[in-house]
């Protein structure tokens, strides 16, 4: 008896044990292979605090990116935007290599994250705010704040080819300006005199150091690399005409940056950009299209392409006007992503016109800004 049940004992036991043994390989095999397969984690290593107030602007973020896995691309985002642009990515580490951006901050609040990809996922690191404080001398000036100035020129009458949306583009455009704090200048359906008579008032209201805006709606050509304002009395018969009976936007991009010089100049032209006399595909040496090149600080969004018409819709306002305010309403949409989401808009609906800008400013505009 003594012998059959030390026996049955240690079976007993050597059973036990090693099914233990089978089923530990088996959890650390499973472990081993959820661990593995995720996407790469980030910590932070400069700044560490969330919030952190510096006044010099020039500042290095560091992290470090832990992947078992290859990491693809990696990239810094300053307030939403890249900094620096993507990068590719590099073999497998376990924090043995840092990644640094040395960065220009902007006079208040700056954000901060970081984004990075290998096969499995993308991975966007915590937050990081560092306020910016810009030191100032108790005895210098103050500048005065910058007024939001806006002119609104709508032209639907036209003898030939009247419009039917401008004005009602023109209206709405002033109503959602004044809305955001813009003093508006609306005037519609100007002959030649009275147009430019109205542009060189508004320009003379500039002051060197506002916010100036020009919103145009109506008819417009594109002759000899330029566009043009077509006031309603005009009807040039030839391409030669265009100069002399409309307004050039070359002189008004040159008037505000005169009039405007420290300010910021902004320009939406809901108009037709194509050469009604000739065919839009010429000759290689006959260019049709150049760009406006204005100074840094000035800024131009078009409805439509180079040789491109601008739909007036089906509905009570223009394609691009229509979606236009949509977005300038919403808080802190960046004005060098309203292209991208006007056409998005558009799509929606079912239209392709895109949208086309030229120009750069000093630092980011919205017209909505909320914390």
């Amino acid at each position: 008896m003594k012998t059959l049940f030390l026996l049955l004992t240690g079976l007993l036991l050597t059973g036990t044990v090693a099914g233990q043994r089978t089923a530990t390989v088996s959890s650390a095999q499973s472990n081993w292979v959820s661990i593995s397969k995720t996407p790469p984690v980030i910590a932070w290593k400069a700044p560490e605090a969330i919030r952190t107030t510096v006044t010099q602007a020039a500042v290095t973020v560091k992290a470090c990116i832990q992947s078992a896995d290859t990491v693809l691309t990696y990239q810094v985002l300053h307030n939403g935007r890249p900094a620096g642009g993507l990068q590719r990515g590099y073999k497998r580490v376990v924090c043995g290599q840092e990644i640094t951006a040395d960065l220009q901050l902007a006079p208040g609040t700056n954000e901060l994250l970081i984004k990075a990809t290998n096969s499995v996922g993308t991975t966007t690191s915590e937050l990081r705010i560092i306020t910016f404080l810009v030191e100032k001398s108790p005895t210098a000036l103050q500048p005065a704040a910058q007024k939001r100035l806006a002119l609104v020129l709508a032209n639907s009458t036209y003898k030939r080819q009247a419009l039917k949306n401008p004005v009602n583009d023109g209206r709405l455009m002033k109503t959602q300006l004044e809305n955001l704090g813009f003093t508006v200048t609306y005037k519609e359906n100007l002959p030649l005199q009275e147009l430019e008579n109205t542009i060189s008032d508004f320009l003379g209201s500039l002051s060197g150091n506002n916010i100036g805006l020009v919103y145009y709606a109506g008819h417009g050509l594109m002759v000899n690399g330029d566009n043009y304002l077509q006031p309603v009395d005009a009807d040039p018969a030839r391409e030669s005409d265009v100069r002399f009976k409309c307004y050039s936007m070359h002189q008004l991009i040159a008037g505000m940056e005169d009039a405007n010089r420290n300010g910021t100049n902004l320009i939406f032209w809901d108009a037709c950009r194509n050469n009604p006399y000739r065919s839009w595909r010429r000759g290689p040496d006959d260019r049709v299209y150049a760009p406006m090149h204005p100074a840094t600080g000035t800024y131009i969004m078009y409805a439509t392409r180079p040789g491109q018409t601008a739909d007036d819709g089906d509905e009570q306002n223009g394609l691009f006007t229509s979606e236009l305010v949509k977005h300038i309403n919403k808080p802190n949409v960046d004005l060098y992503d309203l292209p991208d989401l006007i056409d998005q808009g558009l799509q929606e609906r079912g239209y392709y016109q895109r949208p086309y800008h030229e120009g750069d400013l000093r630092g980011r505009f919205y017209f909505l800004r909320a914390n």
